[in-house]
């Protein structure tokens, strides 16, 4: 099921478009700068639910006549444009039931449902009270695992469940008969249970703005690995904004997106963390790291990844160490401590002389077809009929570095002619090695 938002001229908003596969079940992240349009975003999708959204959250000033949001679900449409006498956004046609609660957005304070749920519980409370005396209440299991797994605490073992006309409510036992409201929790407790509760509600798109408030950083990487799984448990996707670092670090590479302004249009552009991390707050920093013995390895890597990779997603950084048991030696240490990243994201290539070695034995270190950049121009240069250039007054070289240096100092050859002539000769035999980098810097 394929839904499709289509925003024109809302705030500063000229242009917006963003599709959502509902039958993915996953988790979407939506990062981007200050006034981008990520809240006009979060109000487009529960306007869809709550057709008096932008009336109740928003200025009137925000609008032109030309506003208008589209909203195509598995081909029907469902338009909203600029109503004078509202001085907001309309709908001529009613949105069917069922499309109404397909979509639940929360928005931060003071619009949020939960900030508005205070009421509810206040004139449930006499209700809650004779339950709790009575003991007439159940043990939500599910919902104490996941507290207790958030903040890794046992306050929530003496949670318990009521429930009035139909509503579940939530307290913590204390004794005398005496309990603590879900309310009267911290802020980030408050907020876990209320979107519990949405996960529960058969929604099938959750869009919450600034996830991230009131959850500390522990709080909000354990968060994410609970709720990709409450995805795949109640089929429910969660689209959710977020200024959090901790946050952008969990979340896979399919699950990120950047969001930015291209002209007078929005674009959702797939990006990694460091990419974001780069543009937001000006950190440099790399996803993934390629070892190497030398410089000109390292360089040779560089050549053929812009060559033969042309689908490079990640950030990454190569790195030349000075040989092959000092690659090997780091890359054990990295994944003792993850001083560079985690395991999976760092890589060594050696040259192709170190194949036989023990430490290229590593399932994480990868070797050149040929012996080495320098050692394979020799061959070539004493044995190949056709080498494109010579040395100038037939000077002879007396070794192989001799020559990878010479060629470019008498103007013979640059490294770039080097590296693609070296391409050229081997490339059947870098196919294996071009496929590593690939997958290694291609998005999944």
């Amino acid at each position: 099921m394929l839904l499709k938002i289509e925003v024109r001229h809302v705030q500063h908003v000229e242009r917006l478009e963003l599709e959502i596969d509902l039958s993915k079940n996953q988790l979407t992240g939506i990062v981007g700068k200050n006034g981008v349009g990520k809240t006009t975003l979060i109000r487009a999708i529960r306007n869809l639910s709550l057709a008096d959204t932008f009336i109740r959250t928003a200025s009137p000033e925000i609008f032109v006549p030309e506003s208008s949001i589209t909203y195509t679900i598995d081909g029907k449409v469902i338009e909203f444009g600029y109503d004078r006498a509202l001085r907001s956004l309309n709908s001529k046609a009613l949105v069917p039931d069922t499309i109404r609660r397909m979509c639940v957005a929360e928005l931060p304070m003071p619009h949020g449902s939960r900030f508005n749920f205070f009421r509810t519980l206040s004139d449930a409370d006499a209700d809650i009270r004779r339950q709790i005396v009575l003991e007439e209440y159940t043990s939500p299991e599910e919902l104490i695992d996941f507290l207790s797994d958030i903040y890794s605490s046992k306050k929530f073992r003496l949670l318990v469940e009521t429930r009035v006309q139909d509503r579940s409510y939530y307290s913590i036992l204390l004794s005398a008969n005496r309990y603590v409201r879900e309310d009267y929790l911290s802020s980030g407790e408050y907020f876990l249970i209320s979107l519990y509760r949405t996960i529960k509600s058969g929604a099938r798109l959750i869009a919450i703005d600034e996830i991230d408030l009131s959850l500390d950083a522990a709080a909000q990487v354990h968060l994410l690995r609970r709720l990709r799984e409450f995805c795949q448990q109640y089929g429910c996707n969660i689209l959710f904004t977020t200024h959090s670092l901790a946050m952008m670090r969990t979340l896979a590479s399919n699950e990120l997106l950047y969001m930015d302004r291209q002209g007078d249009a929005v674009q959702f552009i797939p990006a990694s963390y460091h990419y974001v991390r780069s543009l937001l707050f000006g950190f440099v920093g790399w996803d993934r790291y390629i070892l190497t013995e030398d410089w000109v390895l390292q360089e040779f890597i560089q050549f053929i990844i812009q060559r033969y990779c042309p689908n490079v997603f990640y950030c990454f950084k190569i790195i030349y160490i000075g040989g092959g048991s000092q690659v090997a030696d780091l890359l054990r240490r990295n994944s003792q401590e993850q001083f560079l990243s985690d395991p999976e994201q760092v890589i060594g290539v050696l040259d192709g002389d170190q194949r036989d070695t023990p430490h290229a034995r590593d399932p994480q270190i990868f070797c050149l077809p040929i012996d080495s950049v320098e050692k394979a121009l020799f061959a070539c240069y004493n044995n190949d009929a056709d080498f494109p250039h010579r040395l100038p007054d037939g000077r002879v070289p007396s070794g192989s570095r001799d020559l990878f240096n010479a060629l470019q100092q008498t103007g013979a050859m640059s490294k770039a002619q080097i590296y693609a002539y070296l391409c050229g000769r081997n490339e059947t035999s870098l196919q294996t090695l071009i496929a590593v980098l690939g997958r290694f810097l291609s998005r999944p």
